[in-house]
């Protein structure tokens, strides 16, 4: 299975008064991470998008364990939790880079689709994808 690493720096407009990361910022780093993986993994997601697919957002899990701060380095990783050919999903975990320390973990789920939203088969719409994606899964 591939693992993913994207860092992070916490800038100040991502905190609260009491300078802890707001809890909305967890979403945003997933997706950065999840964008990252997606490079990494050698899929060319803005070819996926040029070909007419796209892949929306079904759910979205958080569990926040400690709190990140103002300037913190964190270490996102991710790596493919599911995959059926339709349906993908991610899981995170991010650390403190300073002291490794689990900050929060979570899942996003997403459908591939064509342009219409209609739910489609990567397998079936190209092969070549769906072969990436099941190496990365491995």
């Amino acid at each position: 299975m591939i693992e993913s690493t994207t860092e992070v720096v916490v800038r100040y407009n991502e905190t609260d008064k009491m300078g802890i990361v707001h809890h909305s910022q967890y979403v945003i780093y997933f997706e950065l991470a999840r964008t990252h993986f997606i490079q990494e993994s050698g899929i060319p997601y803005r070819k996926v998008e040029e070909e007419g697919l796209m892949m929306p957002v079904l759910g979205v899990e958080a569990h926040y364990h400690s709190p990140a701060f103002y300037d913190d380095t964190l270490i996102v990783k991710t790596t493919i939790a599911a995959y059926d050919s339709i349906r993908m999903k991610f899981h995170y975990k991010i650390y403190r880079k300073t002291d490794q320390k689990l900050l929060a973990d979570g899942s996003s789920e997403h459908c591939w689709t064509d342009l219409s939203l209609r739910p489609v088969s990567i397998r079936r719409k190209n092969p070549e994808l769906h072969h990436l994606i099941v190496e990365a899964c491995r």
